[in-house]
């Protein structure tokens, strides 16, 4: 449950967002289309965090058709084989929905616990597996029965991918400071057969097309790593720039895109000789990248502007850009190859409601009392900081990518700064004397303490 104030907070936005929404089709030329699809046409699923929703886009026409609520904090999203279910995590809340594709509606709820993150979905459909972070976790989903068969202990389980075979599940543990890692799970066994230690905090992991090496990135670097599975030793890397996100193979096994975020790019990697060969500007803090059944077009989800770049693959450039809800991460395409015939043929247009065209807001200069908290790589620079109440507490990002400084209890959010972007700050004033734990709610693995005085008497 949020309290009234944070609801407040993050539906006036909305509101804004979805008049924004329709503005931005028209100047676009892309019509926002409520009622349905073009017959058979494939649609994308887009996680639409600030909504608390899923927004359903014809891939053909580039229309956002309708969206559809799930609970709070849309993490990870999967259509399934065939396209008739998405499975969407829900990282704010404790839950993950099956939506039904024929009637777009959530037709069933899992209860998993605690922050639910990162999952993967076997090739035939059959298992889902999803890491449960809040409590240590994953699950291993019996889709037929939308069951749980088994649990297999892994500290702060975030990012989840499976091996083509589905027999094997890779887990990045953000268990930090010092227990980054990245497990090992054996899912007919249900045991955990390597844990590979990590200098850094795990984020995209993704097999390779070949199955001999898994790629993945890490927190506050300019690299893909590269696994080789037979040794769990780390063979390689590639410098894609600041930050890079997840990352994807296109069908023809040939290439690799990944997200930037750091850049505000789609960096497309030759898989032969392991280099970058070409960098695609996107919109504002990319997150996620989808690609078309032919792999002729790319869908990049710009969380920073509330937009998707649609992108040329063979080309390397952005042919569209089109206006979605409220910060978009994560996007799963049905099968279907890439087709434009109902985009619009003008210059597209850039959604301005987004977060990252915010004006930047300076440090207030700190009185007597008052606290500021530096972030700095992906770390509150005070791990733990004391302050009276009835003072501020000042948090101020140094990073390349937005944070947010977000107390949870088990009554709901107790603060949430929203998004501070690189160069911005934002304050709040706590006024309830106690020990609060808080974190990043877009990268949880960054945690750290507030201790909160009695105001001192004058």
């Amino acid at each position: 449950m949020r309290n009234t104030l944070l609801r407040a907070r993050r539906d006036g936005p909305r509101v804004l967002a979805a008049i924004l929404v329709l503005v931005a089709g028209m100047i676009a030329g892309v019509r926002i289309d409520p009622l349905a699809a073009a017959a058979g046409a494939p649609k994308a699923y887009v996680g639409l965090y600030g909504d608390d929703a899923i927004g359903v886009l014809d891939i053909a026409s580039g229309r956002l058709l309708r969206t559809i609520k799930v609970a709070d904090g849309p993490e990870a999203v999967i259509v399934a084989p065939g396209g008739r279910r998405v499975y969407v995590s829900s990282e704010d809340a404790t839950s993950v929905s099956v939506i039904d594709t024929a009637t777009e509606t959530v037709v069933k709820t899992l209860q998993l616990g605690e922050f639910p993150e990162g999952m993967a979905l076997s090739r035939d459909g059959s298992t889902l597996v999803a890491a449960v972070f809040g409590i240590d976790k994953v699950d291993v989903i019996d889709t037929a029965t939308l069951t749980v068969t088994a649990q297999v202990p892994v500290a702060k389980a975030h990012g989840v991918t499976l091996t083509a075979d589905g027999r094997t599940a890779y887990i990045g543990s953000q268990d930090v400071p010092n227990h980054n890692a990245i497990v090992v799970l054996d899912l007919p066994g249900r045991r955990i057969t390597a844990t590979v230690p990590l200098a850094q905090t795990p984020r995209g992991l993704s097999v390779s097309p070949d199955g001999k090496s898994l790629y993945f990135t890490t927190a506050n670097s300019a690299d893909v790593y590269v696994l080789d599975r037979a040794t769990n030793k780390i063979t390689g890397q590639i410098t894609v720039g600041p930050i890079p996100h997840q990352l994807a193979f296109t069908p023809d096994h040939k290439q690799a895109l990944v997200v930037v975020q750091g850049t505000g790019q789609l960096a497309i990697i030759d898989l032969t000789s392991g280099r970058v060969v070409q960098d695609v500007a996107v919109g504002k803090y990319p997150h996620w990248v989808g690609l078309t059944s032919d792999g002729t077009l790319a869908y990049v989800t710009n969380e920073g502007d509330n937009s998707i770049s649609v992108v040329d693959v063979a080309g390397a450039r952005v042919i569209a850009t089109l206006p979605t809800g409220s910060e978009p991460r994560k996007i799963s395409l049905q099968q279907g190859p890439g087709t434009t015939t109902g985009y619009a043929a003008s210059s597209p247009a850039r959604m301005a409601s987004g977060f990252a065209e915010q004006p930047r807001k300076p440090a207030p200069p700190a009185k007597v009392g008052d606290v500021q908290i530096h972030i700095r790589a992906f770390t509150f620079a005070a791990g733990t900081a004391t302050v009276a109440a009835g003072h501020t507490v000042t948090w101020i990002n140094d990073d390349v990518v937005p944070h947010t400084a977000t107390a949870q209890t088990d009554h709901g959010k107790l603060w949430d700064t929203g998004q501070v972007v690189p160069g911005s700050s934002m304050t709040v004033t706590p006024s309830k004397p106690g020990t609060y734990v808080y974190q990043c709610d877009d990268h949880p693995f960054m945690r750290a303490k507030l201790v909160v005085t009695a105001q001192a008497s004058r």
